[in-house]
């Protein structure tokens, strides 16, 4: 008998079959060949031709295999034996995948329901985590980052009063000729400057630099070029280097800019440069104390300081950053800085020591942030864990209904671990589903999240999506999906087929241990829902007690205009206070105005001018004995207009203008004068070198840097003590109405003085204090949402198990009333079941909040974390919320029909 295989064989190789397909059609046309075969001996042919014959209608055959190929090529319709699993791996996955889809398709509810709330979780999740990539886990925008660092300057006989300072012109110089463990090293001071642009007369903020930063940065303009080293000089410094955004916005991006002359507090400046849209320079709450820098700068231009600026010590206030040669720490820049330090303060001869404090420039920039956003990403995590228990509640409700099916799919053969695939591939097809419309979800709230976030949130214009947050977002699809999957999976896989088969596909009920483990899962929601409203309940708390803290002045009723006196119109501080004197006399006149004052820096705006005040008698070469002092110049009417109280002595006038008298603050005289009256009393202030001020009156303490800091020591007075500048300042204004309705009025007032000043500002004093809150206030906000949705899903998750319990148990609570138990008895044990969990919960989150309340200490003001107000609230509201989510099945026990309940199955 001929040998039909090898040649069937030959001809199936190019199909590429399965090796068992190939074996099962290989015996087939073998039996078709021999079969044939025999039929063309019967005619009396040769063996030799009918074997001949026989092949050659093999072609049919073959064409018709080569027809059937992509059949063959799907793999998930390949036959699994009973009992056995599929020995394509790819077939299985297909016929879950598949099957998933149609038990999906059967509930679509529970599928639209379970899809929306992982969307919702998984979204809020993203977006979070794409504001922590973007502000904690992306590097600095700079090259080698890791490498960058902030100088800042200690002196310790002030160490009390400021911890450390910015650096100065004359150390920076020194820094970088004697300095050998930096590559590099830049300084920056913000400045602002009056421009005319398509909206009228704005000042623009902007940043002088020395020559270096943007090399020390690793930063190169994106057209033009960076400042020479000659334009730090006097005299050389008009030239800018615009940042993208001011380029696009004010100049249409127009790349011929560059070399083009533009005019800058009346003066020409050529454009050299425009820097790349990857530019974020740091603000000022990145750089440390004492430093002012505006959130979005517009320029920069070179130092082109004098030579007054480069005496001895200078005045304390640039930025400086820093770049360590590589292999350099820490430790041997900061022991090789101090040694120069010391040889700069005995140099200088002022009786000062100097010492110096290098921080990475990352963890700078990051600050405080960093906690605020951590907690935020463990409370919306604290959200997603909440969803997964409630679909896994969820998930084990269904599992009496799956029991027939998983017996009966044992008894065929299948193993438990094919059970738990099925069951899992459902949950993970619900967690993709979830993870795409979450991602979609995250899309608009990271933009909404940026948008409300306050700009004390460093780094804000880098949050956006990315491949890490999209990377983010698929993981914790897939872990979410795994969490709430396998409990129930784990279920239905250890049913025992007899006990599932015997119980019919209607009355199969959950076990004790279903019950448990449902009843641990309503516990669990409830402690992560307590620890969430507790940590929100102190953040609101702290965020009341802040509001409610007395600022030394009376906030309602006060119209605050920032301007900007240009240099070229303003050259001298005579003639910026003839802008001042004018334009309040023409504020007084307006209707609804009771008094209006100015000030060059607002209460809360931050530190303004901070140097040393004593008395003449004491010794000037011990530096401690000279507190720092914060000091402003004000008209004689401001404070009548704050309402900031005078306690003892007087107010300058106009009469004392040119006399070198101060009026200072409560704690300042009680510093320098404790027990004793100020008033008439000398003092000397180091502005601009020692000058001596006679005190005449004490004010009220103010909250002048932020409302969760102590007020500093302020010293008031009427003039600079010297006249080569005009200041820049605000002008308040009190008025019987609602202060923004005098805005347009007030505007109109100083155009008509001069037009060509600009007004930076023109708000309500209360807006001032609101803004200064507005990170604590963003973080409570949403701290807040995330422990309402919480509770509000835990609250779901308690009604749905207690709701299912009742109509499994219908028939059990038939025979109870049957067997003569009241309505209120079974109301009273549904309650206390359903209770049992919440409580348990209650008391852990409790706990746990205790420990975690400690951990977010330094968020809080005034407040402690172990609040009983906001604790007892917290325990209310949780145990209120979970008795009428069990309250409401507990009624529609009460109203169980025995004889219905009797019959029911």
């Amino acid at each position: 008998m001929p040998e039909w295989k090898p040649e069937i064989l030959r001809r199936l190789a190019p199909l590429k079959l399965s090796s068992a397909r190939e074996a099962e059609i290989a015996d087939e046309l073998a039996q078709h060949l021999e079969d044939r075969y025999q039929e063309l001996l019967l005619t009396r042919q040769s063996e030799d031709t009918a074997f001949r014959t026989a092949i050659d209608e093999l072609e049919g055959e073959y064409l018709l295999a080569q027809g059937l190929r992509p059949v063959e090529r799907d793999w998930y319709r390949e036959p699994v034996a009973v009992g056995k699993d599929s020995s394509n791996v790819f077939s299985g996955i297909f016929q879950d995948l598949r099957y998933a889809l149609r038990m999906l398709q059967k509930s679509p509810g529970f599928t639209a329901i379970a899809v929306l709330t992982l969307a919702l979780g998984i979204g809020a999740n993203t977006a979070i985590f794409s504001m922590v990539n973007g502000v904690l886990l992306r590097p600095l925008a700079f090259q080698q980052p890791q490498q960058l660092c902030v100088i800042r300057e200690i002196i310790p006989q002030l160490t009390k009063f400021y911890p450390t300072f910015p650096a100065n012109l004359p150390s920076f110089r020194i820094w970088k000729r004697e300095l050998h463990s930096f590559e590099n090293i830049g300084i920056a001071n913000g400045i602002s400057i009056h421009f005319i642009g398509r909206g009228g007369a704005i000042e623009l903020p902007g940043a002088k630099v020395s020559s270096s930063l943007l090399e020390t940065l690793g930063t190169y303009p994106a057209l033009g070029r960076n400042f020479r080293a000659d334009e730090d000089d006097p005299g050389r410094d008009h030239e800018v280097i615009l940042t993208n955004s001011f380029w696009r916005s004010e100049f249409q991006a127009d790349p011929a800019i560059v070399g083009k002359a533009i005019t800058l507090n009346s003066e020409s400046f050529e454009v050299v440069g425009v820097l790349p849209a990857s530019f974020h320079f740091p603000q000022s709450s990145e750089l440390g104390a004492l430093t002012n820098f505006s959130p979005r700068l517009a320029f920069l231009k070179p130092l082109g300081e004098d030579a007054s600026q480069f005496d001895a010590m200078g005045d304390l206030d640039y930025a400086a950053i820093g770049r360590l040669r590589a292999g350099v720490s820490l430790a041997q820049a900061l022991s090789e800085l101090n040694v120069v330090q010391a040889q700069i303060a005995k140099q200088a001869n002022e009786h000062m020591d100097l010492r110096a404090e290098i921080i990475p420039l990352a963890s700078e920039v990051l600050g405080p942030a960093r906690q605020g956003l951590l907690f935020l990403l463990a409370a919306v995590g604290a959200v997603l864990l909440i969803v997964c228990v409630n679909l896994a509640n969820l998930l084990l409700a269904r599992v009496p209904r799956r029991m027939r099916e998983a017996a009966i799919r044992t008894a065929l053969g299948a193993s438990r671990a094919r059970l738990v695939r099925q069951m899992l591939t459902e949950s993970l097809l619900l967690g993709i589903l979830g993870g795409a419309l979450g991602i979609l979800l995250a899309s608009f709230g990271v933009s909404t999240l940026v948008r409300a976030a306050p700009p004390g949130v460093p780094r804000l214009a880098e949050v956006s999506i990315d491949g890490r947050v999209l990377l983010f977002a698929i993981v914790i699809s897939v872990v979410t999906a795994a969490l709430f999957g396998i409990l129930p999976a784990w279920q239905v896989a250890h049913t025992e087929p007899l006990d599932a088969l015997k119980s019919g596909a209607t009355n199969t009920t959950e076990s004790r241990r279903t019950r448990s483990l449902r009843s641990s899962l309503i516990g669990l929601e409830v402690a992560l829902s307590t620890v969430l409203l507790i940590l929100a309940g102190l953040f609101t708390s702290s965020l009341v007690h802040l509001l409610r803290v007395n600022t030394g002045f009376t906030a309602e009723h006060i119209l605050a205009t920032d301007v900007d006196l240009p240099p070229r119109s303003y050259p001298s501080n005579a003639a910026g206070q003839r802008f001042y004197d004018q334009v309040l006399a023409a504020i007084r006149t307006l209707p609804g105005v009771r008094s209006v004052g100015w000030i060059n820096q607002l209460p809360l705006a931050g530190e303004g001018s901070v140097s040393a005040i004593g008395l003449p008698s004491t010794n000037k070469t011990d530096a401690s004995n000279f507190p720092l002092a914060d000091f402003r110049v004000a008209s004689p009417d401001y404070f009548s207009t704050m309402e900031i109280p005078v306690i003892a002595g007087r107010i300058y006038t106009a009469a004392d203008r040119g006399r070198k008298l101060a009026v200072i603050s409560q704690r300042a005289a009680e510093r320098l004068w404790p027990g004793n009256d100020p008033n008439g009393q000398m003092c000397v202030i180091n502005w601009g070198g020692w000058k001596t001020f006679q005190v005449i009156g004490v004010v009220g303490d103010i909250r002048t840097v932020q409302m969760d800091k102590s007020p500093v020591m302020m010293v008031y007075m009427q003039d600079l003590p010297f006249d080569n500048v005009a200041l820049g300042g605000s002008i308040v204004v009190r008025t019987m109405m609602d202060p923004s309705g005098a805005a347009s009025a007030v505007r109109e007032a100083i155009n008509k003085i001069d037009s060509n000043v600009p007004i930076t500002a023109l708000r309500p004093m209360t807006e001032v204090i609101s803004k200064s809150v507005d990170t604590r206030r963003f973080q409570m906000r949403l701290a807040l949402l995330f422990a309402v949705c919480a509770l509000f899903l835990a609250s779901l998750g308690i009604f749905g198990v207690v709701g299912y319990s009742v109509e499994r148990r219908r028939q059990e609570l038939g025979i109870r009333m049957a067997l003569g138990a009241a309505r209120h008895d079974l109301l009273r044990m549904v309650l206390r079941q359903g209770m049992t969990p919440v409580t348990v919960g209650l008391a852990a989150g409790v706990v746990t909040a205790l420990f975690a309340g400690r951990l977010i200490g330094s968020l809080l003001f005034d407040i402690s974390a172990n609040d009983p107000v906001t604790l007892a609230t917290v325990v209310l509201v949780v145990a209120g919320v979970g008795l009428v989510a069990c309250f409401v099945p507990a009624r529609r026990a009460m109203r169980v029909d025995p004889i219905v309940a009797l019959r029911y199955e």
